[in-house]
């Protein structure tokens, strides 16, 4: 099964109040959802970074990935981190990387059918081979795209 170009959305929420972690202040937040179709089945995932992401995801990665098979993640992951070997791995290619890689994993789930967490290596019994990643603030939230009309953003397809 082959993938669809990614569709990109970036919003930008505005903090209830001023939040800081020591290292920085802020009084938004901006996310990053890339959404990847093959079939029926559509995997989201996401990152944390500036419309730059977005931006990067969108004119370098998505047409990458269109046309991979929905299955083969670990060369469809290859072959992101080769492509931006010139651009540079670290941050905002990272990060543009990071969420199709959760988006890729989600879709992958729902074509097998399958808990994501066991795909990822939760036994039956519920003991894990790999470890949960937890978002970098607790009071961030990804909320549903009706919830959005106080965000700035924007949706683009490819």
């Amino acid at each position: 099964m082959k993938l669809h170009r990614p569709a990109v959305s970036v919003y930008t929420v505005p903090t209830d109040a001023p939040e800081a972690d020591g290292t920085l202040a802020w009084e938004s937040t901006t996310i990053v959802i890339t959404e990847v179709t093959a079939g029926d089945a559509t995997g989201t995932g996401w990152t944390y970074g500036p419309q730059a992401v977005g931006d990067f995801l969108r004119e370098t990665l998505a047409p990458l990935v269109e046309g991979r098979s929905a299955l083969d993640i670990p060369a469809t992951h290859e072959a992101m981190c080769r492509s931006v070997r010139n651009a540079g791995r670290p941050g905002i290619a990272a990060c543009a990387i990071s969420a199709l890689d959760i988006a890729l994993w989600d879709l992958k789930a729902r074509l097998l059918e399958l808990p994501l967490a066991h795909l990822l290596g939760t036994s039956a019994n519920g003991s894990r081979s790999t470890a949960a990643a937890a978002s970098r603030r607790t009071t961030t939230r990804i909320w549903p795209r009706s919830w959005a009309a106080g965000c700035t953003g924007s949706t683009s397809r490819g």
